[in-house]
């Protein structure tokens, strides 16, 4: 048994079974065996449209690297994934096309980075057979394997946030050398700059998680001195990976600010010229909030956020104007108050979304048959929040497993606050949701623990 669970085998059944997946996604949709589901690309069109802008974009890019336009394609304002998918079409795709099984380079070795740190990553809160059957329950994952095979940048902005928490995690957990803590931090920076690639609009969460870690260390070094008394030495042992949870700060703050921000807008010139065109341009981050409203935003940071909440919010009612799955559209958020009231419907959307109500529907994008394979992933989720909740309160000393449970938590309401589309909630809780499965695994320890040794205890001759 140990001979068929190392680590090479999983992980080549890992990736012979992704590219299985993937082959047969190819295959439908190129015989256009489910022409409702999948495109002659593979692209499942229901609830990975976006697929579509981002082959056509690729596309485009991949021709200028096979034309040997370098410098057109180098410079080009198109966001890092959509480069990344033309490097894999004037490749791969000169051989198979540019599909779903093209790009599978880019989602394969995402797939691979995740399960591998889910592992890491419960194992540092359970056994190793919990963290295995915890990888196997997210490599198993209907829709989550689905979304792992299309051309969305989900895969590798999951991964980043996977590798960005267990950095935290560690630093926050272990005491290090200052080598050892820089260099992990260092690595930590790394995972924020492939965060914000994937998806610019996270970075407050990005900054708010190394703030948490910086904030529940602090916390934790002033217990310790309060316990072992101002003469004793041990809790300096935690200074290189305080420092350590401070540059990864400054890094993830950087990332936001240095990096560019591509967004994509019509230009009239070339859409007079060629119907539908898009092009990317790029801008950078203070202009993008100034974007966010036409006025100029407040200088209060409260007063921002607000304002940021409300624009995010029109934003998802406008680009999902004609989905059958939207809640709450008729709330507006404007004010403090607002923010305050909302906030329990919020929290409600983000860890329970899409509520029973809505599993036996039939969507304008999604079949009943999709429908009802999101209500059952629902009652598996509603099976890890539970188990959730067992696993902070037996974790509930330890301040990793706070910090998981505040990560979740921020992330989950966060989105409950902006995303009125369900699908879109969907796939973004991915992350938050996996973290909580983390936490689960410690739970299950513990409940299976409980009913051992109330079996044992009742089979024991009185």
């Amino acid at each position: 048994m140990k001979f068929c669970l190392r680590p090479t085998r999983l992980l080549l059944a890992a990736t012979v079974f992704h590219l299985f997946v993937a082959l047969t996604i190819t295959v439908i949709g190129h015989n256009q065996i489910l022409p409702a589901v999948f495109d002659r690309h593979g692209i499942a069109v229901g609830i990975a449209s976006d697929g579509l802008k981002v082959r056509e974009e690729a596309v485009r890019r991949s021709e200028e690297l096979t034309h040997g336009q370098l410098q057109v394609w180098l410079r080009a304002n198109s966001p890092f994934y959509v480069k990344l998918c033309s490097l894999c079409f004037a490749t791969v795709g000169r051989v198979l096309g540019a599909n779903v099984l093209s790009i599978e380079p880019i989602n394969l070795l995402s797939y691979l980075a995740i399960l591998v740190l889910v592992f890491y990553l419960t194992r540092e809160f359970a056994d190793q057979q919990r963290a295995l059957i915890a990888a196997t329950v997210v490599a198993l994952w209907p829709s989550f394997l689905l979304h792992t095979t299309q051309l969305l940048k989900d895969p590798p902005f999951i991964a980043g946030m996977l590798a960005l928490t267990f950095v935290n995690i560690c630093l926050l957990s272990k005491k290090y050398s200052w080598r050892s803590a820089l260099l992990i931090a260092a690595a930590g920076g790394l995972a924020a700059g492939v965060v914000w690639f994937s998806r610019d609009t996270m970075g407050e969460i990005l900054i708010a998680i190394a703030v948490l870690a910086v904030v529940l260390l602090l916390i934790r070094i002033a217990l310790e001195r309060r316990a072992l008394g101002p003469n004793a030495s041990d809790w300096r042992a935690h200074l290189p990976s305080l420092v350590g949870l401070m540059l990864l700060v400054v890094l993830s703050v950087g990332v936001t600010r240095l990096i560019p921000v591509f967004e994509r807008r019509h230009n009239d010139d070339q859409q007079a010229a060629s119907p539908g065109n898009e092009v990317w341009t790029e801008t950078r981050r203070p202009k993008k909030d100034e974007s966010l409203n036409s006025q100029n935003l407040p200088t209060n940071p409260w007063t921002r956020a607000v304002v940021r909440i409300s624009k995010l919010r029109q934003d998802f009612a406008s680009e999902f104007s004609d989905a059958g799955s939207n809640i709450d559209t008729d709330v507006q958020i404007r004010s403090t108050g607002d923010v305050i009231r909302y906030l329990p419907r919020a929290v409600m959307i983000g860890y329970l979304a899409p509520f029973p109500n809505m599993w036996l529907g039939t969507g304008l994008q999604v079949s009943r048959a999709g429908r009802l394979l999101s209500g059952a992933e629902m009652l598996v989720i509603y099976l890890i929040e539970g188990l959730a909740i067992v696993g902070l309160w037996k974790g509930r000393r330890r301040f990793a497993v706070w910090f998981l449970w505040l990560v979740s938590a921020m992330g989950l309401t966060s989105l409950g606050l902006v995303v009125l589309n369900i699908g879109a909630l969907y796939r973004l809780r991915y992350i938050f949701i996996i973290l909580l499965l983390v936490l689960a695994a410690g739970g299950a320890t513990s409940v299976v623990q409980h009913f051992r040794r109330v079996y044992f205890s009742k089979a024991q001759p009185q």
